[in-house]
């Protein structure tokens, strides 16, 4: 899952370089984003930026005091709450407290970075987001655990960098600036409550005023969310079987499609002789899960069609 990282300045940029390393350390099916490190030397940066931020599935914004009224962070936050549900959205907060972010910023849910509960819930809701690719509840709290002091060490470090020519001054908030948030937050409540009405309205449509039918309705519900749970747990199985397989080419995830799956590889060998050991190890693969394998890193593809 690709995660967009947004920054605007030094102490935010830190933030987001830092994380870019420590959310696969957590979870390795993230693929952080950020335009400091991943927009290639003379590409264009505004249509890289445009490009990812269409192809991201998780947008994390990181707020610091110096850039909390950035035009470019608002700008990015706005762009990825068009694509995106505001709630994989998230403001990450650094030596900043929520009640001191104003503007279009504050109309997400803010989480403070050094709050350890809100992280997890963060790294949760991403996890929540992988489907098959997701990390079991307690692998997710040992790997948390594991890597928490580490983030806490940096942010530390972060924050001891503040520069205070650059910190914006607390400043009276306009009326037009306090109704310009009540607009965005009564926007946003009026998204939830037509959601909810269209939610009642297809529940109303499903029945047909019989005690028989809503048995059976249910019925066929239970076993349709069986069925997917059954597919899930089997498709969890086989990426497992699949990363372990193909551990030696560095396999950080696995999507399935209908009949076939797509492995992400940190590598794909490109001598001769390794390159057709490799396309050995995709024939049995796909051989074994009888689906065809598709794999890629970030240079190369390799396809093996199965059964041909």
């Amino acid at each position: 899952m690709k995660v967009f990282l947004s920054w605007s300045g030094d102490r935010s940029k830190a933030m987001a370089e830092f994380l870019q390393n420590w959310l696969p350390d957590v979870i390795q099916a993230i693929d952080p984003w950020i335009s400091s490190r991943n927009i290639p030397q003379g590409s264009r940066p505004l249509p890289s930026i445009a490009d990812e931020l269409a192809s991201c599935n998780f947008g994390i914004v990181c707020v610091t005091p110096e850039n909390r009224s950035s035009e470019w962070i608002n700008f990015e936050a706005g762009a990825l709450s068009k694509m995106l549900d505001d709630s994989v959205v998230v403001p990450l907060l650094l030596d900043i407290e929520k009640a001191q972010v104003t503007g279009p910023l504050s109309q997400f849910q803010m989480t403070l970075s050094t709050a350890r509960d809100e992280v997890f819930k963060l790294v949760s809701d991403m996890n929540g987001r992988l489907g098959d690719m997701a990390l079991a509840p307690d692998r997710l709290d040992r790997s948390f655990d594991q890597n928490w002091p580490s983030l806490m060490k940096e942010l530390g470090s972060i924050t001891l960098r503040r520069d205070p020519q650059k910190l914006q001054p607390e400043k009276e908030r306009s009326v037009d600036d306090l109704l310009e948030e009540v607009l965005l937050l009564a926007r946003r409540q009026e998204r939830r409550l037509a959601d909810v009405e269209s939610s009642i309205q297809i529940i109303r449509s499903r029945g047909d005023g019989t005690i028989t039918s809503n048995r059976r309705a249910l019925a066929a519900d239970r076993q349709e969310e069986a069925e997917k749970n059954n597919r899930r747990e089997e498709n969890r199985i086989m990426a497992h079987n699949i990363t372990t397989w193909m551990s030696e080419y560095g396999a950080i995830g696995v999507r399935f499609g209908d009949d076939s799956v797509t492995v992400n590889l940190q590598w794909i060998p490109e001598a001769e002789d390794e390159y057709e050991k490799f396309r050995e190890v995709v024939s049995s693969v796909a051989n074994r899960i009888e689906r065809t394998v598709t794999t890629q890193s970030k240079v190369r593809t390799y396809t093996h069609d199965w059964p041909f």
